[in-house]
């Protein structure tokens, strides 16, 4: 008689066990990013006119990635010319936005391809087994920290345009698409065009608010109305224009009176206020001091 002392696995256990397994995309991704020689040589195309009919063009770059087989590419390399070439496994294919490629579908291939747009990333897994296409996994992730995506793939395209070792471009590319992975992996929704333009404004306030900025003009500068700007602050921020431009101009003038030994005057000006005894009387109503006596409770 045996006894089978292994616990035993429920459906639900193994629902959550499958559910836990990478999908065919973050396998492939992590793949390329671990495996060292995984990516072999990385290629640059170019904004190009007069594309083939069939040939892919889109508004934003793009990378094309071969997992397995090979296939000929045909892309753009300057405004007016165009180069064909055999990719085969670990080649890859950036494409700035408004250059095009046409790949020519005759051996099998598998392939890997990256649109990355201002805010999302789309993953496609294409194949091609001699005679018939499939798109095999697809998926969008929200393109968080742009700042580092941009700038990577910034590096990646100079290496490109300046033919430098195919080495340092590769372990870029591994970094682009380590950051990618990384951040699809925090759950977040796309913001919507309200949000974005929200971000947008405070960002415009934030970087001038020393300058003399009323509602009208700030809502000239977006292409919307001054209401319509008022119910995005109400909507958004859980406050009004006026209240935000104030509470960035006080964040401010607290920061300059306890690091420098201005005039009151010249703190206020450079702070966006035009009538110093205005902006000492907003302080104190802000702050409770004026601001002479919070640069001596500082000093103290």
């Amino acid at each position: 008689m045996s006894l089978n002392l292994r616990p035993s696995t429920t459906t639900k256990q193994q629902s959550i066990i499958e559910n836990d397994q990478p999908d065919p995309l973050s396998r492939h991704l992590s793949h390329l990013i671990e495996q060292q020689g995984a990516i072999s040589t990385v290629y640059l195309a170019a904004p190009g006119q007069n594309r083939p009919a069939k040939a892919w063009q889109l508004n934003m770059p793009r990378i094309d990635i071969v997992l397995t087989g090979s296939i000929d590419l045909v892309y753009s390399v300057s405004e007016h010319k165009s180069l064909q070439k055999q990719f085969s496994a670990g080649d890859v294919l950036y494409i700035p936005s408004m250059g095009w490629n046409q790949p020519l579908w005759r051996e099998p291939v598998t392939l890997l391809s990256l649109n990355i747009a201002s805010h999302k990333v789309g993953f496609s897994l294409y194949s091609w087994d001699g005679s018939n296409f499939t798109e095999n996994h697809k998926r969008t992730s929200v393109h968080r920290n742009q700042a580092v995506g941009n700038g990577l793939i910034q590096v990646l395209q100079t290496l490109g345009s300046t033919h430098s070792n195919s080495h340092t471009a590769s372990l870029v590319l591994r970094s682009l698409l380590s950051h990618f992975l990384v951040m699809e992996r925090a759950p977040e929704k796309l913001p919507s065009r309200q949000e974005e333009l929200f971000q947008k404004i405070t960002k415009h306030i934030n970087e001038h608010y020393n300058q003399a900025l009323s509602r009208e003009e700030v809502a000239r500068e977006f292409h919307i109305s001054a209401n319509y700007l008022s119910y995005i602050f109400q909507h958004q921020g859980k406050t009004s224009f006026k209240d935000y431009l104030c509470h960035k101009r006080m964040e401010n003038a607290q920061r300059l009176l306890g690091g420098n030994h201005h005039r009151i005057k010249q703190i206020s000006q450079q702070c966006g206020f035009s009538d110093t005894n205005y902006f000492c009387r907003l302080f104190k109503r802000k702050t409770g001091l004026t601001p002479s006596q919070f640069r001596a409770g500082i000093a103290a």
